[in-house]
């Protein structure tokens, strides 16, 4: 395996890592008289003055092509802000553990979406896909109400999120990719989520200093880091691999509500961890092929 693709390995997994610990922050910031729009809004926008300074740092430029703008905005529109507002919103209906099950129908769905547009199918792609339907599958709560508004919320979540990837696959501008195209994600969803939130009333910002720093340190952790370290390993092992690899984010969710929440560990969760793990083993190996 070459050192770009261990790179690229590396980052998407580190990313999903980060991920799985945001109900964790979250939850904390939420105590704090926040609620999920406008968490939303604030790490998108406390991120934007160390990614300006990262990207001015590494580039020594912030300038960007205005004509790459609208793409750019799109794509924060769907990955940093629909994809968000329609997963927490499933959250209203359905437990949490079912709509992440039900979001990530996304990494079948990035694969289906790579053949549509011509890339080639291999047989441990489907079989990396199967694992993670069938791990993830594994954290599904069985005796847990279902809502048909909460289903079809969290797999619209899913959906828009395999088009943000797909999408993100296809930029040609790679060498803008990193701290300054996140950069710009970052501001326009900002901005986007700063108008959902003021046209529905939901903006609900920290009450005390403590929220404030708690909102700092997620969006740093968040957008700062995991949002570069996916889009960066995602244009190194491409859509299919991250999107496989990123399933390790409910895992982390589940390792930590163990260990921090004492949060039972069932033997369903096990073997559903165990598949998924097997289908990161899998997609990974593919990489030396």
């Amino acid at each position: 395996m070459n050192s770009r693709l261990l790179k690229g390995y590396i980052m998407v997994i580190l990313s999903a890592v980060i991920y799985g610990c945001m109900p964790l922050m979250a939850k904390y910031i939420y105590a704090d008289g926040s609620n999920a729009m406008t968490l939303v809004f604030l790490r998108n926008l406390l991120a934007v003055p160390t990614l300006a300074i990262m990207a001015y740092g590494k580039d020594k430029t912030l300038k960007i092509f205005p004509k790459r703008i609208p793409y750019i905005s799109l794509l924060a529109l769907l990955g940093c802000c629909l994809t968000p507002l329609l997963l927490f919103s499933s959250y209203v209906y359905i437990p949490s553990g079912t709509s992440t099950v039900l979001h990530f129908v996304y990494p079948a769905l990035v694969v289906v979406g790579g053949i549509i547009i011509g890339e080639r199918l291999k047989a441990t792609s489907i079989i990396s896909v199967v694992l993670c339907i069938v791990g993830i599958s594994m954290f599904y709560d069985t005796g847990a109400h279902i809502d048909v508004k909460g289903v079809i919320l969290a797999i619209l979540s899913g959906v828009v999120f395999a088009t943000y990837v797909l999408m993100l696959t296809r930029y040609k501008h790679r060498g803008e990719v990193g701290e300054r195209f996140t950069l710009y994600i970052a501001l326009a969803s900002g901005v986007i989520m700063l108008i959902f939130c003021i046209a529905s009333g939901s903006l609900a910002l920290p009450e005390t200093i403590l929220g404030w720093v708690l909102c700092f340190v997620f969006a740093q952790t968040v957008t700062a880091i995991a949002v570069v370290l996916f889009q960066k390993g995602t244009f190194a092992i491409g859509g299919e691999r991250a999107s496989i690899l990123s399933t390790l984010e409910p895992i982390t969710s589940v390792i930590i509500g163990t260990l921090i929440f004492s949060e039972p560990m069932t033997l369903r969760t096990v073997v559903g961890t165990l598949l998924v793990l097997s289908a990161s083993v899998v997609i990974t190996v593919r990489g030396k092929e």
